[in-house]
């Protein structure tokens, strides 16, 4: 039973960072730009969420909508100190992320006067989050998670959908071709600097839209939740990029979400070895490391292997089109 219950809590969280993989994918793989913004980004979408269903008492999917703007201005803003001010990707990340804490923690005055953890279950007006919604108070714990994991599941399923209908437009060919090559779009008569821009703004969004889910699946909003969460992210974009981004008709951003939920059972699980929680800092730092050893050498290997099995080709075939590749 305890087995079973860390493998749903380490789903229910791996559903709800893949939403934030999928952010950084955009950010970190296709533009190239190292976003420290998401540590200070994460936890205002989870205040702005919480803002929208406490004091304003909105409906849980706006609240969600809501948190996505909150985001995308985070990420516009990032985008106009390094195209526009010329300040480097690293800097610019870093003094957003800076900024926010300070404007986090002024939301959270204005939210709970002071308090530092604001509970969902004193909504007035009986407004409730998704997760703690009225006709689920007759369920069990393990019922209550196994429909929080349908509710991540479908904003997960919603935001990879369309990402991948936005990037087989011009839009998303002219934000792939602006991490890659600049001249590609200058030559069709485009800014690079806005597109950036644009990429930013959307993952931004995304980082926004996950710190919600967070904090509305944790029934609670804490200002240090984005503490760490870029190595969180990082680690799910490059070990679902490796393990799966060659396997045939898995889209990248299939990959970085099955990378977060087996990076989030990872964690969950090793949990149950480490109950005091001491040593989970030093596992993450391990695992990361291990990732980004293994992840350009030894994993390449194996998922040739599994590129036989979905392909059903010899493996000298495999060996060749991987070499050419």
């Amino acid at each position: 039973m305890l087995f079973l219950n860390t493998a749903l809590e380490g789903l229910r969280l791996g559903l709800c960072y893949a939403v934030l993989a999928m952010a950084l994918y955009v950010s970190y793989t296709i533009l190239d730009f190292p976003d420290l913004s998401v540590e200070g980004n994460f936890p205002l979408g989870g205040v702005i969420g919480t803002i929208a269903l406490y004091r304003l008492g909105l409906p849980p999917l706006l609240a969600v909508l809501l948190s996505f703007l909150s985001g995308a201005l985070c990420g516009a803003l990032m985008g106009l100190l390094h195209v526009k001010c010329r300040i480097s990707k690293l800097l610019s990340g870093i003094i957003v992320m800076t900024g926010l804490i300070s404007v986090t923690l002024a939301l959270t005055q204005l939210l709970s006067r002071g308090l530092t953890v604001v509970y969902f279950n004193y909504i007035p007006n009986g407004v409730r989050g998704f997760f703690n919604a009225p006709f689920t108070a007759g369920f069990s714990s393990s019922a209550k998670t196994l429909y929080g994991v349908a509710v991540l599941l479908v904003f997960a399923l919603a935001v990879k959908l369309l990402l991948d209908l936005f990037f087989a437009t011009k839009a998303g060919f002219l934000l792939r071709a602006a991490g890659g090559n600049e001249q590609t779009v200058r030559t069709l008569g485009q800014d690079p600097g806005r597109i950036k821009m644009l990429g930013l703004m959307l993952s931004g969004g995304l980082v926004g839209v996950s710190g919600c889910l967070y904090a509305q699946m944790r029934l609670q909003y804490d200002n240090t939740s984005g503490a760490g969460k870029v190595v969180i992210a990082l680690v799910a974009v490059i070990m679902g990029l490796s393990l799966f981004g060659r396997i045939p008709r898995v889209r990248p951003t299939t990959a970085v979400a099955l990378g977060a939920i087996l990076y989030s059972l990872a964690l969950c699980f090793f949990t149950l070895i480490d109950r005091g929680g001491i040593y989970l800092k030093l596992f993450n730092a391990a695992f990361f490391a291990a990732v980004l050893i293994l992840g350009e050498n030894r994993l390449k290997f194996h998922t040739g292997w599994l590129k036989t099995l979905f392909s059903g080709k010899k493996r000298g075939g495999e060996k060749e089109e991987t070499t050419d590749a």
